[in-house]
């Protein structure tokens, strides 16, 4: 920010730029207002702050309110046309609410549902453009001391520049459709709850950190980044870390007056409106009014098979229209009533009041298996103690319009997954009787086609065949999918599905007691009987058992299940249970997490006093390692980031230090805690060209999902490939082929390290390359008994524990614990650490050559001059001298680096500088490097 040394603080500021001044000079209207209360001796204030002084302003403001914990009252001036969209709900109930009534999911739904929907009409996006959302929310309600009423607000901002005329066509849409998925006891009506004249830009911003007299301030609750995806047409919304924001550099990009916001292209099916709202000024343009009519059809199109939404008034008429709906299904369409079927079993926490994510989940499930079960999920809803029929239509529209299917979703699986977990007994059930059914249906079309789709109901949830080509089959066994190749489901037909079989035959056999053998239904038994017992031994034959599989492969098939696989870069699995780091919870796994990997040990809440004889020897252990606090504080934290797959700070760790300095030991460590998670590498993978990595190789497939991913020493002036480097350290993808599959490209989510007593050449020296680059010098030595080494080259002695290689599996599962915990706390974020900052910047002087040498041979010096071929003559020499035969910088880089130390260079050269020759004098400023 601006040097605020002109200006003892913010008051004294503040005055100097009060309207009553400022606006008799500029005859400008007020940009900044501070909002009195006479009672709490507030006093108010207008004032012009211009925009070059607004980084002065923004530094004081940060340092008052931020540092100082000062209170402050201020509002800020909307800009007209390059502003972001501004949000202010205002929410008011009956006095008697003491809680606070909408939670997170009210706002993820009304921005993904509503506002991001919306903007799709307004905005043509363009992907791998981000931009961010940031919502505002006061610690608690404010119950108002006169009784009155309660209140609460949401304020949001939305990354985009958007004029005015937009935000009100934008808030009469939200106005008039919110009440399609909020329910609130609100006493106000929606248009005063959605702030008319911020959307108009009539009306003042709060400044973040500021308040009203006697209320709140607003803070920060939720931060997403959002991006479009152009395959589908859907919005990619990421939640970070709040922490990420540094108010002390980004305070300002929280400000109604930032307008560095990214600005998308009007789509044109919006122009219209736009143009008649510019002309009417923001009144916004009524349209005729439909009655919302809507039918859904089956497949028979000649029958009378259609329903009409309106008519559906009470339970008979909703359950008549679902039977119609299931009596028109085929028999290959037995997964729909299925999925109604499970649906129907999910427990109240499903459809009850508060069950608004829970639900809507079960509707993206329900879409994603066939468009015909909306009436499913109505059923399932209508449960609720507060349904009304009369919104049926309502809930069709948000069923067409924002229930799409989404890659990485929920499907029929899930379904029945919640089923199992929430209502075991009823799952039981429904999956008994369907079975049942389906094993009839075989009697008369005894097909291996038939007795697949029989298989594919008794085991759906657990088996999953990936790949057509090849017959590659996987289980869901241990939270987890692992590889099966179908060996386990043959042996599945040949016990469980032969023992299903048989216990028909078995019952039918029990009937036939009870008939006459000239009884019909004595012979309908006995043919049941019959083509029961020859299915049953086909069920055991190996070319009946192959063409069975060869049938359900394309009925258990996920195409999507590669590209899911192991791509939830918050979850980690364990031999018990799923780690989710986001929400900070240990659970089972489940068959849509799409995990793969596992760390291979269990997991355990990490309890200090359970624990803590394990983990004092763990904090020893790391602490001889890493005898310097702040660095070790630093290298925990960047332990538990590695659980995280993403490289949130991007950054490349090296692992410097000499022999028996413990880091083989740290990395086996690391490899214990990981298990699958943890992936050796080529160092080359660095050193050579991008297509020397190329995009077929099973090397490169086999990393995706791994965390962890660690380079042994590279060869003595090996050279790093800043690019690919710099890649697999960003927020990439990478692509590679398995044996015998199609070629994938997956995210990175490993976190690249190398362990090494030598250093790369690194030949860049722009700033992406060096910013990622993090030294972790490992200062310990590790001595034999009786072995000691000059404490002034080694200060950081330590006898070797020869059983510490037997120790590390045995810590390996409360280590994980500890990381998980730090995991947790940090999500992922490690700060900054002077030690290996100071060595990052040492590594790059070494390698900086032309920095070097301007540090060493170049000084400002009044009334003195440079000029460039005498200073290109300087370099050469001393170049040659240091560096010997290595490639020389070129003479326009050591040129554009003096300009950018010392000003642009006149013709003849600088200006002010000099070489140091004798390396004497008395000089206004030796550069420091």
């Amino acid at each position: 920010m601006t040097a605020t040394s002109q200006f003892k603080d913010l008051n004294e500021f503040l005055a100097k730029h009060s309207a009553k001044i400022e606006k008799k000079e500029s005859n400008v209207s007020p940009t900044h207002t501070r909002i009195p209360d006479q009672n709490l001796n507030i006093y108010g204030g207008s004032y012009i702050i211009p925009r070059e002084e607004l980084a002065t302003f923004m530094s004081l403001y940060y340092q008052n309110v931020f540092v100082k914990k000062k209170l402050e009252y201020l509002t800020e001036k909307q800009l007209e046309n390059n502003g972001p969209i501004l949000i202010d709900i205002d929410m008011r109930y009956s006095i008697d609410i003491e809680t606070r009534q909408h939670s997170r999911e009210h706002i993820l739904d009304m921005l993904n549902l509503l506002y991001l929907e919306e903007l799709k009409e307004f905005l043509i996006f363009e992907p791998n453009k981000t931009f961010p959302i940031y919502v505002f929310e006061k610690p608690d309600v404010n119950r108002l001391a006169d009784g009155s009423l309660t209140k609460d607000g949401v304020h949001i901002i939305i990354g985009i520049q958007l004029d005015h005329i937009l935000q009100m066509m934008l808030r009469d849409r939200i106005v008039s459709k919110i009440d399609e998925i909020w329910e609130l006891p609100l006493i106000n009506g929606w248009d005063a709850v959605f702030d008319e004249g911020i959307s108009k830009g009539t009306t003042n911003w709060q400044m973040y950190g500021s308040r009203k007299p006697g209320n709140q301030a607003y803070e920060l609750t939720q931060y997403y980044l959002v991006s479009y995806d152009s395959r589908d047409g859907e919005f990619m919304v990421e939640e970070r870390n709040k922490a990420e924001i540094d108010l002390s550099k980004d305070l300002y990009k929280l400000s109604a007056q930032y307008d560095q916001h990214i600005k998308f292209e009007l789509n044109p099916k919006i122009k219209e409106e736009y143009e008649e709202r510019a002309k009417n000024g923001t009144k916004k343009t009524k349209k005729p009014s439909s009655k919302n009519k809507v039918k859904l059809l089956c497949n028979d199109q000649e029958s009378d098979n259609t329903i009409q939404l309106e008519d559906i008034t009470d339970a008979d008429k909703l359950k008549q229209a679902v039977d119609k709906t299931m009596s028109e299904l085929t028999f290959n369409e037995y997964y729909i009533k299925e999925a109604h079927e499970y649906t129907q079993v999910l427990p109240a926490k499903y459809y009850e009041p508060g069950s608004h994510l829970l639900n809507r989940q079960v509707a993206f499930a329900l879409k994603h298996t066939d468009e015909r079960l909306f009436l499913s999920w109505v059923m399932l809803r209508s449960k609720a103690s507060d349904f009304d029929y009369s919104t049926i239509p309502n809930l069709y529209y948000q069923w067409t319009r924002y229930f799409k299917d989404r890659p990485n979703g929920v499907t029929l699986r899930s379904i029945m997954y919640w089923a199992k977990q929430d209502a075991f007994d009823e799952y039981e059930r429904v999956k008994k009787t369907t079975r049942d059914y389906y094993i009839e249906e075989t009697l008369s079309c005894p097909t291996e086609f038939d007795f697949a789709i029989v298989l594919h109901h008794m085991c759906k949830e657990k088996y999953v065949c990936n790949s057509l080509v090849n017959k590659s089959w996987y289980i869901f066994k241990d939270h987890r999918w692992e590889l099966d190749r179908g060996e386990t489901l043959r042996m599945f037909i040949s016990v469980e599905m032969y023992n299903a079989y048989q216990s028909k035959v078995n019952s039918w056999m029990n009937e036939m007691q009870h008939y006459d053998p000239t009884d019909e239904r004595y012979a309908s038994m006995s043919k049941r009987v019959k083509i029961g017992t020859e299915i049953s031994s086909r069920l055991k034959r190996t070319n009946d058992k192959n063409n069975i599989m060869r049938e359900a492969a394309a009925l258990f098939f996920d195409k999507d299940f590669d590209k899911n696989m192991d791509s939830n870069k918050w979850l980690m699995c364990f031999k018990n249970g799923v780690i989710d780091i986001k929400n900070r919870i240990f659970r089972d796994g489940m068959p849509l997490d799409y995990i793969t990997k596992s760390t291979n040990i269990n997991y355990e809440h990490f309890d200090g006093e359970k624990h803590g004889e394990m983990s004092q020897q763990i904090l020893k252990f790391m602490e001889q390692l890493f005898p310097i606090k702040t660095l070790n504080t630093y290298m925990w934290q960047h332990l538990a980031s590695v659980l995280i797959g993403e490289n949130i700070n991007q950054t490349f760790n090296i692992y410097r230090g000499s022999g028996s300095n413990g880091k083989s030991m740290f990395t086996e460590l690391l490899r214990y805690a990981l298990g699958e998670y943890y992936s050796e590498i080529p160092v080359t993978l660095v050193t050579e060209k991008r297509p020397g990595i190329g995009g077929t190789s099973s090397e490169i497939i086999q990393l995706k999902g791994v965390r962890y991913a660690v380079m042994q020493e590279p060869s003595k002036d090996a050279r790093i490939n800043e690019g690919m480097m710099k890649q697999l350290t960003g927020d990439s993808t990478l692509s590679g082929r398995a044996l015998y599959h199609e070629q994938e490209t997956f995210a990175i989510q490993f976190h690249l390290v190398l362990c090494t007593n030598t250093l790369f050449e690194v030949m860049s020296n722009d700033d992406g390359t060096w910013r990622r680059i993090r030294i972790c010098d490992f200062l310990s030595k590790f001595v034999n008994p009786g072995e000691k080494f000059q404490l002034s080259d080694n200060p950081y002695q330590f006898p070797k524990d020869f059983s510490l290689k037997d120790k590390l599996k045995t810590w390996a599962e409360v280590f994980a614990s500890m990381l998980v915990k730090l995991a947790f706390e940090k999500q992922g974020v490690v700060d900054e650490c002077d030690i290996v900052k100071a060595s990052s910047n040492k590594y790059r002087q070494g390698q900086d050559h032309i920095s070097a040498f301007v540090g060493e041979m170049v000084g400002k010096k009044e009334g003195k001059s440079v000029k460039r071929n005498e200073l290109w003559e300087q370099f050469k020499m001393w170049f040659q001298e240091q560096q010997g035969n290595r490639k020389m910088p070129k003479g326009v880089e050591l040129y554009e680096y003096m300009d950018n130390k010392f000003g642009k260079g006149k013709r003849d050269g600088w200006h002010g500088v000099e070489i140091l020759y004798d390396q004497e004098g008395d000089y206004d400023d030796v550069n420091e490097l």
